[in-house]
């Protein structure tokens, strides 16, 4: 009997400290803020993408691969790594379009990564050259994101904070330590420069060196809700 009157004890403890925190909670005066952090970032991770495909010039047919050859090696006169350059579905290596009963065509899918809008612009120059089908922006990054984002959030419960502090202030009261903490909805902006905003250059200013282009910026906002405790 003793026994069980010990075990039930023991598993009501941690409900009797959960109930005393709740009322120590209930008593402790606090104020509620929401905190924001904002950063704008430009992208150094910029992926295109484009379809090269079987094409006829008279009677004369235009292989696939040698049009992969040709486009591999003018990317390498850029000086662009073709580890940069993948198929768009690693799953299959082409894809056959059927044009007539008798004819099929190829055709393969490419994401390439360039860094700055300068060899962007070169690319796009390029792949018009080779005649390359659906060029197009696909998405931008930075290889640091991750380290930004945190900055970010940090920024935000910084400037709850703050502002618990500046509110305080005006009746008299200090900010004390943080009771709760939640990361609300984030999210990512931005609206990547389209190919035709790219190419809108005369031909003389294309026969000089192409000028470095500004890009759209990627911009990362997070907020915050925070409780903190009036000393």
């Amino acid at each position: 009997m003793k026994t069980k009157i010990l075990g039930l004890f023991i598993a009501l403890i941690p409900l009797l400290a959960f109930s005393q925190e709740n009322i120590q909670a209930k008593e402790t005066p606090y104020i509620e803020v929401l905190g924001q952090g904002e950063m704008e970032i430009v992208p150094d991770q910029i992926y295109i993408s484009f379809t090269l495909k079987e094409r006829f010039e008279g009677k004369k047919k235009i292989e696939l691969e040698d049009q992969e050859k040709e486009m591999k090696k003018k990317l390498m006169k850029l000086e662009i790594d073709l580890n940069d350059l993948q198929l768009a579905d690693a799953a299959s290596d082409f894809i056959k379009i059927k044009r007539k009963k008798q004819d099929v065509i190829a055709s393969k899918d490419y994401l390439l990564k360039v860094s700055t809008t300068g060899t962007l612009a070169r690319v796009f120059e390029l792949l018009d050259e080779i005649n390359a089908f659906n060029a197009d922006i696909q998405r931008v990054d930075h290889s640091e994101i991750k380290k930004f984002r945190k900055e970010v959030k940090m920024q935000a419960v910084q400037e709850a904070k703050e502002k618990a502090g500046y509110l305080l202030s005006a009746i008299g009261e200090t900010v004390g330590k943080p009771l709760f903490i939640q990361e609300r909805e984030s999210f990512d902006e931005f609206q990547p420069m389209r190919k035709s905003a790219m190419m809108v250059m005369d031909a003389a200013v294309q026969e000089e060196a192409l000028p470095e282009l500004s890009f759209q910026k990627i911009k990362l906002k997070y907020s915050v809700f925070a409780r903190f405790a009036i000393k």
